[in-house]
C-alpha cells in the first residue's frame, strides 16, 4: 500500500451513488462508508483526510442522523458536501453543510471542481497547519460552489499546464492574491521562492528599483535584492500592475519579449485590461503580453449562497478567538449577510466577523456585533467641508460597484471625499434620504 496517498471518506448509498466516475483516484486512497450500515463513526481514523457527503443518494430525513454522527466523529476529517438546490433548501442539511462542512458542490459538477473542492479540504484537514495563519484566512477567497468561482478554480488548473504571464482581473479584497499563489503552488515551480510587490504601496520612482533593483542589486540600504532576481525559479507576483509607471511597464515588456526566463510573471489589477490601456494606464505592448491569459475574479455579491457558506467557514476559522464560545450567527446576521452589497468582497467579511467574535456577548453573532448597526445607533458622519453632502446610500453602491471599488474614482462621481466615501463604507449605515435629493449631515 502507498502510505503517501491522500485519505479521503467517501459518504453515500451506493446503489444510488453518481460521483464514482468523477472521484480522483490518481494520489487518493478512498473509502466507501455505505450510509444504510449505521457504523460509518466507527470506520473513521482520527486523522488526516478529506471528506465527501453525497446527499443525493442518501434518504431524507432519516440519513441525517447518520450524516450528523459521522461529522462530529473526527475533529480531523474535514468534509465536502454534494448538493442540489432543494436540499439546501432543507432546514436540516443546510445545518450541517454550514456547521459541519468546508464547502459544498452544487450539481451538475464537473471532476476539475470536485477534485480542487476535495484537494482543498485535504489541505485544511493538516493538523499542522495553523488555522488562525493568513494563508488559512485567505483560502476563505475559495470557498464557495457557485459556477463563478467554479470557472476561477478551473482557470488555475489551466495555468498550472504553461508557464505564460496571468493576470488576475478583480475587485479589492476579492481573492486575486489567493489565486496568484494558488497558481504558484500548482505550478512546477512550486518549490521556487513566490515574491510579491505590491506597486501602489511605492512612489513611482521607487517601485522600478523595488522590481528591477539597481546595478549593483541594491534596493534597500544593505544588500536586498530585486523581486525579479529573488524570485529566480519560481514566481514574482505584481499587485496592481497599472499603477506602475509606463516606462516601467515598458521595461517589463521587454523583458517578457527577449526570450525565456527562469521567473513566471503574475499580474494583477482591479480594472479591466482593455479599460486601463484605452485610459493610457496600461502600456500597449504590455496589453500585448498580459491580456491573453486572464483570470477574473467575481466580487462577493455576484456569488449568491456563497456568503453564508464563506461566514460558516470563517467563523470556524476564527472563534478560537472568541471569549464566550461563539458557536453560531444569528437569524439577523444571516439576513445582515445577504442583504449587504460587500463593497469591500471577502477582506470585509474577514474583518467584520474577526471583529465581532472578540465583541459577542453571546453564544451567537448578531448583526450589530458584525457592524451592521440601525442608523440611529451609528457614528454621526461629518463632511469635510460646509458644502459637502453625504449621497445616499443606494448611490453609494453604485458608485462603488461601477468603479470596481475604487474609492478615489467612485468619490469623484459622488462629488464627496475620499474621507468621507471611507468613512460611510465603514459605518455600512443604509440611510435613507428624508427628501428628493441628498441628505445633509448632522453636525457633531
Amino acid at each position: 500500500m502507498n502510505l503517501n496517498l491522500k485519505r479521503l471518506y467517501h459518504v453515500c448509498n451506493p446503489e444510488r451513488a453518481c460521483l464514482d466516475g468523477n472521484l480522483p483516484t490518481q494520489r487518493w486512497r478512498i473509502r466507501s462508508i455505505d450510509i444504510r450500515e449505521r457504523q460509518g463513526a466507527a470506520l473513521l481514523a482520527d486523522d488526516h483526510a478529506a471528506g465527501l457527503i453525497e446527499f443525493p443518494s442518501l434518504t431524507i430525513p432519516s440519513d441525517l442522523k447518520e450524516v450528523d454522527e459521522l461529522t462530529r466523529s473526527s475533529a480531523e476529517i474535514k468534509w465536502v458536501a454534494v448538493v442540489t438546490n432543494a436540499h439546501l433548501s432543507d432546514p436540516e442539511v443546510s445545518r450541517i453543510v454550514r456547521t459541519r462542512c468546508v464547502s459544498y458542490i452544487r450539481l451538475p459538477a464537473a471532476a476539475d471542481m470536485i477534485a480542487h473542492a476535495l484537494d482543498q479540504a485535504y489541505e485544511m484537514s493538516d493538523g499542522a497547519c495553523d488555522e488562525r495563519s493568513s494563508a488559512s484566512t485567505e483560502a476563505g477567497a475559495m470557498i464557495g460552489a457557485c459556477a463563478l468561482i467554479g470557472d476561477v478554480r478551473v482557470a488555475i488548473r489551466h495555468a498550472w499546464a504553461h508557464e505564460r504571464p496571468i493576470t488576475i482581473v478583480g475587485e479589492a479584497g476579492s481573492g486575486k492574491r489567493l489565486t496568484a499563489s494558488s497558481i504558484h503552488a500548482g505550478s512546477a515551480r512550486r518549490d521556487g521562492p513566490f515574491m510579491s510587490i505590491d506597486c501602489a504601496a511605492y512612489a513611482p520612482e521607487r517601485v522600478e528599483l523595488e522590481l528591477f533593483g539597481a546595478g549593483d542589486h541594491q534596493v534597500d540600504e544593505g544588500n536586498q535584492r530585486s523581486r525579479l532576481e529573488a524570485g529566480e525559479g519560481g514566481s514574482v507576483y505584481i499587485d496592481g500592475i497599472c499603477e506602475l509607471p509606463l516606462a516601467t511597464q515598458q521595461r517589463l515588456a521587454d523583458l517578457l519579449g527577449n526570450g525565456p526566463r527562469n521567473v513566471r510573471i503574475i499580474c494583477s489589477s482591479h480594472i479591466d485590461l482593455q479599460r486601463a490601456a484605452d485610459e493610457q494606464r496600461l502600456h500597449p505592448r504590455l496589453l500585448g503580453w498580459l491580456s491573453p491569459d486572464v483570470i477574473r475574479i467575481p466580487p462577493l455579491r455576484e456569488r449568491g449562497a456563497d456568503v453564508r457558506l464563506l461566514a460558516a467557514y470563517l467563523l470556524k476559522s476564527f472563534r478560537s478567538d472568541s471569549r464566550h464560545g461563539v458557536q453560531g450567527f444569528s437569524p439577523c446576521a444571516w439576513e445582515a449577510f445577504d442583504s449587504h452589497m460587500w463593497p469591500g468582497n471577502v477582506q470585509e467579511m474577514i474583518n467584520r466577523i474577526r471583529h465581532a467574535i472578540v465583541a459577542s456577548d453571546g453564544a451567537l453573532i448578531t448583526a450589530a456585533d458584525l457592524g451592521f448597526d440601525h442608523v440611529a445607533n451609528l457614528p454621526v458622519l461629518r463632511p469635510s467641508s460646509e458644502t459637502e453632502e453625504i449621497p445616499e446610500w443606494a448611490a453609494v453602491e453604485l458608485a462603488v460597484a461601477r468603479n470596481h471599488g475604487r474609492l478615489d474614482a467612485a468619490a469623484t462621481e459622488l462629488q464627496i471625499s475620499k474621507v468621507l466615501l471611507t468613512r460611510m463604507l465603514a459605518s455600512s449605515a443604509r440611510r435613507t434620504s428624508t427628501t428628493a435629493g441628498v441628505r445633509r449631515a448632522d453636525s457633531a
